[in-house]
C-alpha cells in the first residue's frame, strides 16, 4: 500500500494512462493482495483482478468475496450487489469441486466466525454487535457460531445450549443454572483427563439430556 498510490498517480498524470484503461492484479505473498488492491481502487485503478476464494498462483490472488465486502464498505449499500453469493460460492467449492477451504478463511472458512472463548460468547449471549465484526447473518446467512472446550467457560456452554436448542426470551438458560455448571464440570474433567479435540454436538446433547433433561425433551 505504501507504494500503490505513486504507482497509479504515475501511470494516470505522468504517463497520461486514464484511469478506465488501468487494472490491478495482485498476489498475496505479503499478506498485502486485499490492500493493494482496495488501495488501487481508491487512488484511480477502475478495475481490479480477483478469484474466488483468492486462488491463485504462489500464495494466490486477491480473493473476489473480500473485494464485494470492501466495495460495500467503500460505497455503501448497493441493492444490485448480493454478498450472500458468497456462502453459496464456497458452499460449491467445498461440495461439488471438493476444494479444501482453510477453517479460518475470511468469510468463507466453517469457522471464519466461530468462537471457543468463554468471554466471546457471553459477549454474543448479551449483544452479538459487540464480538462480531459485522452481521454476518444478515450478509452473509452464516450466523455467529460457538464450539465447546474448557476455555470456553459455563457462559459458552449456556450460549451454545440456547442456540442449538433454539430457547428465547425467559426460557433461555444462563451461566449460573445448576445443570450448566455440572456440564461444565463434566466438560473440564474430560480436557484434565487429555482431551484435546472440540465437544461434538451429539456429545453436548447427551450432556444436556443427562443434566438439563427437560430442555432435552423431545429432541
Amino acid at each position: 500500500p505504501r507504494s500503490v498510490p505513486g504507482i497509479v498517480y504515475g501511470l494516470n498524470h505522468h504517463a497520461g494512462i486514464p484511469s478506465e484503461w488501468l487494472e490491478w492484479h495482485g498476489h498475496n505473498d505479503f499478506h498485502k493482495a486485499l490492500a493493494n488492491s482496495a488501495t488501487a481502487w481508491l487512488y484511480g485503478c477502475a478495475a481490479v483482478n480477483a478469484t474466488c476464494l483468492g486462488i491463485g498462483e504462489r500464495t494466490g490472488n486477491t480473493p473476489i468475496e473480500a473485494l464485494v465486502i470492501e466495495y460495500l464498505g467503500l460505497r455503501g449499500d448497493d441493492q444490485t450487489v448480493h454478498p450472500e453469493v458468497i456462502t453459496e460460492i464456497a458452499r460449491y467449492f467445498r461440495q461439488e469441486i471438493g476444494y479444501e477451504i482453510p477453517l479460518q478463511q475470511p468469510l468463507v472458512g466453517s469457522r471464519f466466525n466461530t468462537t471457543l472463548a468463554g468471554v466471546h460468547a457471553d459477549a454474543l449471549a448479551k449483544d452479538k454487535r459487540i464480538y462480531t465484526i459485522f452481521d454476518t447473518e444478515s450478509i452473509l446467512g452464516v450466523p455467529p457460531d460457538i464450539r465447546i472446550t474448557d476455555k470456553s467457560g459455563r457462559a459458552g456452554v449456556a450460549h451454545w445450549v440456547n442456540l442449538n436448542l433454539e430457547l428465547s426470551g425467559d426460557a433461555q438458560i444462563d451461566k449460573g443454572h445448576a445443570g450448566i455448571v455440572e456440564i461444565f464440570q463434566r466438560i473440564s474433567a474430560q480436557y484434565e483427563d487429555g482431551r484435546v479435540t472440540i465437544m461434538s454436538s451429539e456429545e453436548l446433547l447427551e450432556l444436556v439430556a443427562e443434566h438439563v433433561p427437560e430442555l432435552a425433551e423431545g429432541r
